[in-house]
């Protein structure tokens, strides 16, 4: 039977094996399996143990990435189904820190912001954009007193959905969070030499029982993660933060950057 996470492990492999340029014998024997054992991972049919993926990331030179992702994968399967729903499990959180590359985090954005960027994928109807417009401006309302902190590069706050004045008036509502005190941001400057985020967003949410979960963002969904993979991510957040802007310098180039608009 396959399983979706272990298909994603072998696509992987696979992968991994084509830029090498290897042939499934040569690597099942650096594995210590037989060829079909090793045609079966590639399917996701069959699931490998942990010295398999140590053993192929040897083999293929793939710089701990199959292991990375057997751990990933690992965990994940752990993981409870409404955990794998952000929106729904950030509603227990106490804290959640967020780091976005590209865009406004979803609780930041002003209603203006979310409708632009809806209509600019061209996925969804006016009604469906309404409903999810609703949707997600009413989160931060439904997070009660839980402790936001977000880290965002410079160009998030710079890149306008729709028009200039969507961007001003994003960029409004940012401010106006902050003035009420209900979020901590800070800016990753344009001219950070070395980016400590290079992987994509994320963000990390600790629940009220003290468990920890982070979502990953990819451009084909979301992983979630806990254990050593979310602790990484703590790790990154807190390296982020070390090389943006202070918060009252954040502010400050959020004023600096209304002004120009």
């Amino acid at each position: 039977m396959t399983s979706e996470h272990w298909k994603r492990w072998g696509a992987e492999l696979r992968r991994q094996r084509k830029k090498a340029g290897q042939s499934q014998s040569t690597i099942a024997n650096a594995m210590n399996v037989a060829r079909p054992t090793l045609g079966a991972f590639e399917l996701g049919t069959r699931t490998p143990s942990r010295e398999h993926a140590v053993a192929a990331d040897e083999a293929l030179s793939a710089g701990g990435a199959l292991l990375h992702l057997w751990d990933e994968i690992s965990d994940f399967k752990e993981i409870p189904e409404d955990w794998r729903n952000f929106e729904k499990i950030e509603m227990q959180a106490t804290e959640i820190r967020e780091y976005h590359s590209t865009l406004i985090p979803g609780l930041l954005q002003s209603p203006e912001y979310t409708r632009a960027m809806l209509r600019n994928t061209d996925a969804w109807a006016d009604d469906q954009i309404e409903r999810l417009v609703t949707a997600r401006t009413a989160r931060l309302d439904n997070l009660g007193q839980a402790a936001l902190s977000f880290v965002v590069d410079e160009v998030v706050l710079r890149r306008s959905h729709g028009s200039w004045d969507t961007l001003r008036a994003q960029l409004a509502h940012i401010r106006k969070l902050i003035d009420e005190r209900r979020i901590r941001i800070r800016v990753l400057p344009q001219e950070t030499l070395s980016h400590p985020g290079p992987g994509g967003s994320f963000r990390i949410m600790t629940l009220r029982d003290g468990r920890i979960v982070g979502h990953e963002e990819y451009r084909s969904g979301v992983n979630v993660v806990t254990g050593p993979p979310v602790n990484r991510l703590v790790t990154v957040f807190g390296n982020l933060q070390g090389e943006a802007l202070s918060t009252p310098a954040s502010i400050e180039l959020v004023d600096a950057i209304m002004k120009e608009l």
